[in-house]
């Protein structure tokens, strides 16, 4: 197999084991919180109050999709709407302060769960995978749209002679 073939083969792997890294993370936690759910919360927390369009673009994800996710937040109380100061006619999200209590505690909860799982791994070891893996994820998202627009197949720089 090529490095490129190996390493899709692992990231399946990978997949597979965030799944049950998530349910171990669940079980760990307080409060249950569907991955979807804690990514919303993550990526508000990192923006702070934020229009839906804006948070949806920031998860590349459609705004239709994160809409179905913020009312079961907002039922919990960890999201909620405000007024735009700047434009009173749009609403923006936010994290409420049981919202990043419960943002913390997945944090801590995933944290002791991954220490419990690389229990012989080095602080080094784990430096120097969280970067490769840092450097890994902002590459997918700077490359992603030239990845999805390319045909199947095709590699950057070939022509396709089929």
């Amino acid at each position: 197999m090529t490095a490129t073939e190996t390493l899709a083969t692992e990231l399946v792997s990978l997949m597979r084991g965030l799944r049950d890294l998530h349910g171990a993370v669940t079980a760990a936690s307080e409060h249950p919180i569907d991955p979807s759910a804690a990514a919303v919360m993550a990526r508000l927390d990192e923006l702070g109050p934020s229009r839906l369009s804006t948070l949806a673009g920031a998860l590349c994800l459609d705004i239709s999709t994160v809409s179905r996710q913020v009312p079961a937040l907002e039922r919990h109380g960890w999201v909620a709407r405000e007024r735009d100061p700047e434009d009173h006619r749009a609403q923006l999200l936010d994290l409420t302060d049981a919202g990043r209590a419960v943002l913390a505690g997945v944090r801590h909860a995933r944290s002791e769960v991954l220490r419990r799982l690389l229990p012989d791994w080095t602080e080094s070891e784990l430096t120097a995978f969280a970067g490769q893996l840092s450097r890994f994820n902002a590459d997918i998202t700077t490359h992603r749209n030239a990845a999805t627009l390319a045909p199947a197949g095709a590699a950057a720089g070939q022509e396709n002679n089929a």
